[in-house]
């Protein structure tokens, strides 16, 4: 009885250890890149991931990170005349843009070779966004009338906090190194879904980012 019950007990556990082997590994990744805003200087980028495991092809992920950006431009135009020569202008309307994300998200493979994994990412989430906005100031010749410029009103300066949603999309590479951590390079297109400053895919509410990341398999 008691050598049956240990017999059966071995098997359950070869069993379990087999099936727990079988299992994909899931992974923390640390990322770090370039931040690149429509119509915004370029900025960093860095994150913190969880990726879970499905199958060999399909990861869910979780990430939360810090991006940090500066100006956010724009443009005028004047109509032409014999007078106003120079007829665009450009000026900035929000600086020192910070951006807490936290996104969930799906991870696709789509090939694979002995170098490396080619894959697509989806995602959609929250962010805390914060920056400096600003008002802009015409200046006029007032002789002529002429449009001599516009200009950041500093003076109108009001530190404006959002708290949005957004999705995203991807493609990227995975390399591995060893059997427990890979090289991830990843190139993201993200827009913000609401606003009350801009609508949805404007430039003032999309961004692309450049990240290399480590992948750590736990």
């Amino acid at each position: 009885m008691c050598n049956s019950f240990f017999a059966a007990l071995t098997f359950v556990l070869i069993i379990f250890s087999n099936i727990i082997l079988a299992q994909s590994t899931n992974s923390l990744q640390i990322n770090g890149g370039l931040i690149i805003p429509m119509s915004a200087s370029k900025g960093i980028t860095t994150s913190f991931q969880y990726n879970y495991s499905l199958n060999s092809n399909i990861q869910f992920y979780i990430y939360s990170g810090y991006l940090n950006w500066d100006k956010f431009n724009v443009s005028f135009i004047a109509q032409w005349s014999p007078l106003q020569q120079q007829t665009h202008f450009s000026t900035y309307i929000s600086d020192n843009h910070i951006l807490i994300p936290l996104y969930i998200g799906s991870r696709i493979n789509i090939h694979t070779n002995k170098l490396f994994t080619i894959f697509t990412t989806i995602e959609a989430g929250y962010s805390y966004l914060s920056y400096n906005a600003y008002g802009v100031k015409k200046e006029i010749d007032p002789g002529t009338g002429v449009v001599l410029a516009y200009n950041t009103n500093l003076n109108t300066k009001k530190r404006t906090n959002e708290n949005l949603f957004g999705v995203g999309a991807g493609v990227g590479l995975s390399h591995p190194i060893n059997n427990n951590m890979n090289v991830i390079l990843l190139f993201k297109l993200n827009s913000q879904i609401n606003s009350s400053y801009y609508s949805f895919f404007s430039s003032q509410g999309t961004y692309t980012t450049f990240n290399l990341g480590f992948n750590f398999n736990i």
